[in-house]
């Protein structure tokens, strides 16, 4: 849902930045200040997801028995 949420945003930033090209000056503004609210959306939920792996990392119990990993067995 995640990854779904961040294509459509960035389908929806490059749409208005073409807009913004091929537009009207007069809408400039406005264009301006969507593809600046879709950037914010799309630095938030970045953040949010490097903190999230950041805290799963954080749970990881380390390995404690490297000499169980030596099999005998070729």
């Amino acid at each position: 849902m995640l990854l779904y949420q961040l294509t459509q945003w960035f389908e929806e930033r490059s749409s208005l930045q073409q807009a913004l090209h091929n537009g009207e000056p007069e809408s400039h503004g406005e264009l301006q200040q969507r593809i600046q609210e879709v950037e914010q959306q799309l630095h938030s939920h970045a953040e949010r997801w490097k903190n999230a792996i950041q805290e799963a990392s954080y749970l990881q119990f380390p390995y404690e028995n490297p000499m169980l990993d030596d099999d005998m067995v070729l």
